[in-house]
Parts: C-alpha cells; structure tokens; sequence
C-alpha cells in the first residue's frame, strides 16, 4: 500500500477518532486488528484495539511497511465506536518515547516495567506470536521469556529486531497471563 496514502488515511482516522480496521499479514488476509489510531510515525502505527464485543482490548504496535489493508468506515466500525462509547469503555494511559525506534522503545519499556507482552514474528516466512516477558536487549537482539496459556515457560526465544511484525501489549488476556505468572505455583 502506498506509504503516504496509508499514513494520511490512518491520520485522518486518528483525528477524527473513528475506528478503522488494519491488515498486515499476508499469509492471513482474514486477520486484522481494530480499533483508534493514537499514534502514527514515518515507521508505525500505535492503535488503541478495540475487540469484537467493542471493548478496550490494549494497543498495538505494527509497522506501516507491512499494512496491505485499511477498512476505514462502515457498519462494523460505526456499531464498534456507538458501543464502545455506550459502554463507557476507556484505555489504560500509555506514554512512550517516539525520538529513536518504537519497536525498541517499547520492548525496553515493558522489559523496566515489567510488562506481558505479546509479539508477532516472520521467521523464515514461519508466523509466530510470543507471549511472555522482554528479558534482554542488545543492539537489534531481543530474549523473551515465552509463556503458555497457563503462564508455564516454553523457555527462552531469542528474535531480531526485524523480525518483529507487531506488538500488543495492555489487553485482558495479557493482563491475566500476568497474574497467573505472579501467583504460586499450586502443588
């Protein structure tokens, strides 16, 4: 998609606050995320996602090379935005740096605060998402710590930078990886 055509569409969506829906997956063209553009750069998008039953469901950090798609308007985002409003519903407050990469600023950010992250990865044209804890960075090398749905440890993943298609971060599932990884372990 061409780069400014898409960054001026994703700007408009972000000032008038409407939800749009975005594709970057081109070996799932029925997989897109949606919800309000907070954030656009010369690299990347930073979208508050918005779930199927129109609740807050965290943000996501994609990069704009690999946007082939953008929905913009429409019955489906119009009911998400009426009752995503009449729902009351509201994003967590998120504040990252933008001078330098965002990709690196915000696995730095989750790795000082701790944060569940969930990462979406091209390697060798195999997709895979990581969920887990950032553990280490150096220069485009990243270690997460992978976890399973019950906050089990598959081990260590060691990535690069570039592999990196997207990030989420915030959302409810994330939140209770998180707490299942903090409580003792029963047994």
């Amino acid at each position: 998609m061409d780069r400014e055509i898409l960054c001026r569409v994703l700007k408009n969506a972000m000032k008038a606050q409407t939800i749009l829906y975005i594709y970057n997956d081109t070996t799932s063209k029925d997989e897109r995320y949606g919800g309000f553009v907070q954030l656009v750069t010369k690299d990347y998008v930073v979208m508050r996602l918005v779930s199927l039953q129109a609740r807050a469901s965290g943000y996501l950090i994609a990069r704009l090379d690999l946007i082939f798609r953008v929905d913009n308007g429409g019955q489906s985002a119009s009911r998400a935005e009426q009752l995503y409003q009449l729902n009351q519903e509201q994003h967590g407050d998120f504040a990252v740096s933008t001078f330098g990469n965002l990709l690196v600023n915000v696995l730095t950010l989750a790795m000082h605060q701790k944060l569940t992250i969930s990462v979406y990865l091209d390697q060798d044209d195999e997709r895979e998402s990581l969920n887990g804890y950032v553990r280490h960075i150096a220069n485009e090398h990243i270690v997460m710590d992978d976890l399973d749905d019950n906050a089990e440890s598959y081990g260590e993943v060691h990535f690069e930078l570039s592999a990196v298609i997207d990030i989420k971060f915030d959302s409810r599932d994330l939140k209770n990886l998180a707490l299942l990884y903090e409580q003792p372990k029963w047994g």
